[in-house]
């Protein structure tokens, strides 16, 4: 694996090559989990994967929430029906969603119900960021 500031040689047993090999691709982005370990033959690291996760996987597995900021000037008779829209094809995922609301006087944290958790992928996130801003949405991580 090369991710351009270093390179590690992963090496996969048969059940685990069986499992991933559709996920492993020149160029594709993969988020590998494994034992790291000194590698005596040619002096750097190696690893022995245990799991392998595409982008999206790892991205629903890792993310602790949704977080999207929201101030009252942005709300306006069309925002609910708009949000709802975009939210409505993300739902049934596993990330909850945090609306951390700002106007004037006041600020709040709101946790949507677990009807509304979502999957966060890249048309979720882009369709939010065109609504909101791209600075007012952002994955909360482990």
């Amino acid at each position: 694996m090369d991710d351009r500031s270093g390179r590690m040689e992963v090496m996969l047993f048969s059940d685990a090559l069986d499992k991933y090999a559709e996920l492993l691709e020149k160029d594709k982005i993969v988020v590998v989990s494994g034992q790291v370990s000194f590698d005596d033959f040619n002096g750097g690291l190696k690893m022995s994967a245990r799991e392998v996760l595409d982008l999206g996987s790892a991205r629903e597995k890792f993310t602790r929430g949704l977080s999207i900021s929201l101030l009252e000037q942005q709300i306006d008779e069309r925002f609910y029906q708009r949000f709802m829209e975009i939210l409505t094809p993300h739902k049934a995922g596993t990330v909850p969603v945090n609306i951390y609301y700002q106007r004037s006087d006041a600020r709040a944290k709101l946790t949507l119900g677990t009807e509304w958790r979502v999957t966060p992928n890249d048309t979720l996130l882009e369709e939010l960021q065109q609504l909101l801003g791209k600075d007012q949405v952002e994955l909360e991580f482990n």
